[in-house]
Order: C-alpha cells, then sequence, then structure tokens
C-alpha cells in the first residue's frame, strides 16, 4: 500500500488583479495505489501535497492558503485536491481588513529540528498521539542519534487597536494553545496562540499585537522509544531499527474566535 500523488497537467492557473495581488491554484489527483480507499486526511497529509505558507513553484510571493477536496469521477477511490495560493506581497492599494485590525503580517521560515524519521506519518489524533505507534516513514538516524531537519514555520502576527481599559487578562488562558477550528485558511491544531503584547497610549487608546505560530507537523515532535536510562532502545535486527512516536507538547485547544479577525 502507498499513495500516489499527482498534479493534474495544464492545472495551474496564477492571476493578477488590479491592486497587483497574486492568486492562483493548483490541482493533484491521490489515490492508493492498491485501489484501496483513503480519507481526506490521508490525502491532506500526503507527501508532494503542500502545507499551509509553502511558496508556489512558479511565484516565490505566493503561498498555499487554503484547499478544496472532492472525491474523483474519474478514478474509483482517487480524490482531487485543489490548493489555492495568495501573496503577500501588494504592489498597490490596501487589503481590506476587519474593523479595528490595523495590520496583519505574516513571516515565514525554517525551523531546525532533530528526526529519526523522515516522511512520518502524521497521527490520528494530532492532540494526543499514541504513545506505543511507530510513526513510520523513512529511518535517518544512525545508532540512534537524530538528524538534523529543516521544517516549515510561519510567525503570524495581528495588530489592532481598541479605547478603553484593555488589560488582555481574560486572553492569558489561551496562550500556548492550538486552533480547534479552521482559522483564516490554516487547518486545525496548526496555530499555536503564543501571547499578545498592549501598548497602552494616550486618551485611552491601545495598540494590542497578537502573536500566532504555525508549524508543518501540528507542532508534533519525534522521540525514540528509550530504556529507563535514557538511552534509545536499538534493535540492530530490526527494521527499523529503532521505534519513534509522536509527541504534543500543546495538547490543549481552544477556538480563535477571540481573536479580531
Amino acid at each position: 500500500m502507498s499513495t500516489v500523488v499527482s498534479e493534474v497537467a495544464g492545472s495551474r492557473s496564477i492571476n493578477k488583479d488590479a491592486h497587483g495581488k497574486l492568486t492562483g491554484d493548483r490541482t493533484w489527483i491521490v489515490y492508493d495505489s492498491d485501489g484501496l480507499a483513503l480519507t481526506g486526511e490521508d490525502v491532506i497529509a500526503a507527501t508532494g501535497i503542500p502545507r499551509v505558507g509553502q511558496s508556489h513553484p512558479d511565484f516565490s510571493d505566493m503561498f498555499a492558503s487554503s484547499w478544496r477536496l472532492s472525491l474523483s469521477q474519474d478514478r474509483p477511490h482517487a480524490w482531487n485536491v485543489t490548493w489555492q495560493y495568495s501573496s503577500t506581497i501588494w504592489e498597490g492599494g490596501e487589503e481590506s481588513l476587519p474593523d479595528g485590525v490595523t495590520g496583519y503580517n505574516m513571516s515565514v521560515g525554517v525551523s531546525i529540528l532533530d528526526v529519526w524519521r523522515s516522511g512520518p506519518s502524521m497521527p490520528a489524533s494530532i492532540s494526543t498521539p499514541s504513545a506505543t505507534t511507530d510513526i513510520s516513514g523513512t529511518h535517518v538516524s544512525e545508532g540512534g542519534l537524530p538528524i538534523s531537519l529543516a521544517s516549515p514555520i510561519a510567525t503570524i502576527n495581528i495588530r489592532q487597536r481598541v479605547t478603553g481599559l484593555f488589560t488582555g487578562g481574560a486572553y492569558v488562558n489561551n496562550v500556548a494553545r492550538r486552533n480547534s477550528g479552521w482559522w483564516q485558511g490554516f487547518a486545525p491544531g496548526s496555530l499555536l496562540f503564543t501571547g499578545l503584547n498592549v501598548n497602552h497610549t494616550r486618551d485611552d487608546i491601545n495598540e494590542i499585537d497578537y502573536t500566532l505560530a504555525w508549524d508543518a507537523w501540528c507542532h508534533l515532535r519525534q522521540v525514540p522509544e528509550r530504556d529507563g536510562s535514557g538511552n534509545p532502545v536499538i534493535d540492530a535486527g530490526a527494521n527499523p531499527e529503532l521505534e519513534v512516536y509522536w509527541k504534543q507538547p500543546f495538547r490543549q485547544t481552544v477556538s480563535f474566535s477571540f481573536l479580531p479577525m
């Protein structure tokens, strides 16, 4: 059993509006090589399918923002996946923002992680991954020691201006929690609310900066099986020689409806 991911020939389209904003689409067909049925979660997590924030191969200033799924009418148990791309750089004009929101910024980069497997499978539950289910993928560690991987990340900042007393105390319980539902095209669990900063200025005006962090693995991290002394459990006769599991340091989620957009 293996998942086949193939971009549909001629499916790429690019548009530029009067303000200079770029948008585009790409479509893939995804199916199992043995004809087995795949879930929508399997399809979106398949290797070769973009992740939110990943740049377009033809236009580096366009980024994957949202997707849609549909079952193929031409092949049994196959899915069509279309990702929408949007530029974050405007050549003119201003993007419409909700009332009170004075800015939205996203910075895309990488985080260097220790990994024991490349191309792992995402768990059935990203909040409570199994502590005994191997993550599969390709074994890349040596003697139980991990290698470094550059994993895509993004930092999002939202600026809001409000008047009156604002202490921010109501948001304390939301810090270090992931999004429980879709938010601005980002999949559930992929964003982490890292906090806010309040700057109280004259005339009861408050400038509020909300900060979010996006992670390609929904903030999951790989950990090897370890013995009582903390050393990786290596079985040279097994394939793979070392079991690797997912750990989720940020298990709690919350609706991001508290954000101003």
